[in-house]
């Protein structure tokens, strides 16, 4: 199975530490659950890259950024483009963070900076409804977070599989061929640390200092979603 690797990360992202590049991090993470699918780089802000046709691989996953979905650039409106696209051709499409607003958005759902801030650091969310390809189940996972967009409508054709109060439409998918997750399965907790080092000025000392702590209280589940999107590819 080839997976197309849609890279949203801005140049500036690229500062904090990914062991290499945010593709090299998203595929170590796939391969966590199966070692063996081929993957293709797109690295799609700095370089403008995108697939030339949907056909090009098997599934995409489009990862997090720093960008909001509702903004002007040029490369936002090609990919919501190419999200249709894929989409009508009927290929698997993954969301994390900002890929998973991005698909929301681009299939007829609405993103927004919240009211409430930002999520940051280590946190618990539940589900909802047990699939098959959730191998391990468990009610109240935890992942790490870092953002302050959320998904306020789901796309008219998705499912609600999870959230919280703080981010109530954080996990859905829609049938068998979409997967959003508003958390960082992919995320060390070196990466996570030095993320939420860098962002003082932006949420302030308390909710700093609040985010450090959560990554010292205990693992979050990434290896279960590694083999719960995984699964959700080959289903």
């Amino acid at each position: 199975m080839k997976i197309g690797i849609l890279d949203v990360n801005p140049p500036h992202a690229h500062s904090v530490d990914w062991n290499k590049t945010p593709f090299d991090a998203y595929v170590r993470f796939l391969e966590r659950a199966e070692p063996s699918f081929e993957y293709e780089n797109y690295v799609v802000v700095s370089e403008g890259e995108l697939p030339p046709s949907p056909e090009t691989c098997d599934a995409y996953l489009i990862t997090g950024s720093p960008k909001g979905v509702y903004e002007d650039d040029a490369w936002l409106v090609e990919l919501k483009i190419f999200i249709q696209d894929a989409y009508k051709a009927g290929k698997k499409l993954i969301g994390i963070c900002f890929g998973h607003q991005m698909i929301a958005h681009s299939l007829g759902g609405h993103v927004e900076k919240s009211k409430k801030g930002w999520g940051l650091g280590k946190k618990d969310f539940n589900i909802y409804t047990e699939k098959k390809w959730m191998t391990g189940f468990i009610e109240s996972p935890s992942l790490y977070f870092a953002h302050q967009d959320q998904v306020m409508e789901l796309p008219p054709e998705a499912e609600l599989l999870g959230g919280n109060e703080f981010c109530p439409n954080l996990f859905y998918t829609i049938g068998d061929q979409v997967l959003g997750i508003q958390g960082h399965p992919e995320f060390p907790k070196t990466l996570v640390r030095e993320i939420v080092e860098t962002r003082l000025e932006i949420v302030g000392a308390e909710l700093q200092a609040k985010a450090l702590r959560s990554l010292d209280e205990g693992k979050p589940n990434n290896q279960l979603f590694a083999e719960w999107i995984v699964n959700f590819l080959l289903a």
